[in-house]
């Protein structure tokens, strides 16, 4: 019900492996199930026809689209029995022996797949042997044969530039740019370091700023998100960042996005960056429950995501943040510590999600150790936003969920965090006044023609949204089957339509 409100993203592994395979000068294609899904093998029939058999097909997967890229995958086969498949990304290298356990998959690339892939490519080409390629699983004589993973470079400025050329900025948001990749910090819940390790690269200012500059004179783009894993892990490359945008004159033109860690962040290099144009700073705060922090291992405290929001505020930042509910050990009263936090902050744009166990994660380890993991599936249920994007008569079963807590007591904790938040007519009108400020994630037209085309979805959304509402009360006030009191809930929207709302 979301989705004409979505902005379709850039798959950004399969643009790197692009930009990679373009500047060794292999021809190579894409095709985005985001928009051929239904005509998956005419599309690639019509790239097919400018390259030269035998193909190879690589597929990007993360959890959530493994089921389609097997079913994909085996149709390819069956159509091009002489091709080669390779699977790669997040959910293919935290599982390999799993995906290899389908026959007509070649091998998985692990980790960083632009060098494999390319030798890969050329072995394919030249009908050699490719199984001595780095970072590759395969079958042989029936055992699961790994090979060592490294990384392609050590310096990111080795890597070709982004690209941007490659996807039509009319269909697709290209409104972003990426100066690192890796995170050095050990939270349990995060499967990005799966394919870059504790890794923390970044690249030098300069072409970094380069493409800020071609994103704004070439596609008149203002605002521009760094969708970095965490920008600050360096105070000194943010500097350089920081020194590069106002020599160049876009500190005033541009207006920048960024995520960050609350214990890397300062009020002096928040107020640094606030001069430069990086008015909006996203917080993953994840919890207001000190003990939880430890056990998610975010490596900071409760109290540093505060004074960082705090610091963010006073300056004048946008502040957007996430929560998670369903972590280990976590009650209800801690989740609606999170609720009070994000109003009493003042926090522009919060999100509440349902924590999810991916494969290769800890937290993946802890539910299958606690008993606790449900696959739906083909990981049909892996989603972190279910409870409030999906159908609210055809609810999608969480992954994991955390012992003395139950399924439901959390969908509805997620439900009340997320309405006693945005029914606020200051945040409303933020959301459709300003969607540029809602970091990418609900766009209800930047025009007001845009927005009138939109009326049938907008009534749809809201709709299903006072369906969830209705159910949340009901489940509330007659059966009494959330830990929310009545009263607690009367208090918390009495307020609902006022500037300021203060908790309990």
């Amino acid at each position: 019900m979301f989705q004409p409100f979505l902005p379709i993203l850039v798959p950004v592994g399969i643009a790197y492996l692009l930009s990679y395979a373009e500047q060794q000068g292999v021809k190579a294609d894409y095709v985005d199930v985001q928009f051929d899904d239904e005509d998956i093998m005419q599309a690639v029939a019509s790239k097919l026809k400018g390259l030269e058999p035998p193909y190879l097909f690589g597929f990007s997967v993360l959890t959530g689209a493994f089921k389609n890229a097997i079913t994909v995958s085996q149709r390819l086969k069956l159509a091009y029995p002489d091709s080669k498949i390779f699977f790669g990304n997040i959910h293919s290298t935290a599982m390999p022996e799993e995906v290899l356990a389908y026959n007509h998959i070649d091998g998985v690339v692990r980790g960083e797949g632009e060098k494999p892939l390319l030798e890969l490519y050329r072995c394919v080409k030249e009908g050699r042997d490719f199984t001595h390629v780095d970072n590759l699983s395969y079958v042989r004589d029936s055992k699961i044969i790994h090979n060592p993973q490294t990384f392609i470079s050590d310096n990111l400025n080795d890597y070709p530039p982004f690209p941007y050329h490659r996807f039509d900025e009319k269909k697709y948001d290209i409104s972003f740019v990426i100066s690192s990749r890796g995170c050095p910090y050990s939270c349990i819940f995060c499967s990005n370091r799966i394919t870059t390790g504790r890794k923390y690269r970044y690249r030098d200012a300069a072409p970094v700023v380069d493409e800020l500059e071609m994103l704004y004179r070439k596609y008149n783009i203002r605002f521009i998100r760094f969708i970095d894993d965490n920008l600050l892990v360096s105070e000194k490359r943010v500097y350089e960042l920081i020194e590069e945008v106002k020599k160049r004159g876009l500190s005033d033109k541009l207006v920048l996005n960024f995520q960050a860690r609350g214990d890397n962040v300062n009020y002096k290099i928040l107020k640094d960056m606030y001069d430069a144009g990086f008015k909006s700073v996203f917080f993953g705060i994840e919890t207001a429950s000190e003990k939880v922090m430890k056990t998610i291992k975010k490596g900071e405290t409760v109290e540093d995501c505060i004074r960082a929001v705090s610091y963010a505020k006073q300056i004048g930042l946008h502040v957007s943040a996430t929560f998670i509910y369903a972590l280990p050990g976590e009650t209800h009263q801690d989740r609606m510590e999170c609720v009070k936090m994000s109003r009493e902050l003042g926090i522009d744009m919060a999100r509440f999600n349902n924590a999810t166990p991916y494969p290769g994660t800890e937290l993946y380890e802890i539910a299958k150790r606690e008993n606790r993991l449900y696959v739906q599936g083909m990981y049909e249920n892996f989603s972190s936003v279910s409870t409030f994007i999906e159908n609210p008569f055809k609810k999608t079963p969480f992954s994991y969920v955390p012992e003395g807590s139950t399924e439901n007591e959390i969908r509805r904790d997620l439900l009340f965090s997320y309405y006693s938040y945005y029914l606020n007519v200051d945040r409303l009108k933020e959301i459709f006044a300003n969607p540029d400020n809602n970091v990418g994630w609900f766009d209800p037209g930047s025009k007001i023609l845009d927005t009138l085309r939109k009326i049938p979805a907008i009534a749809y959304l809201f709709f299903m949204l006072f369906a969830k509402f209705i159910q949340l009360f009901y489940y509330m006030v007659f059966k009494k089957e959330t830990s929310i009191s009545f009263r607690y809930f009367l208090k918390v929207f009495d307020g609902i339509f006022y500037k300021v709302v203060k908790g309990s």
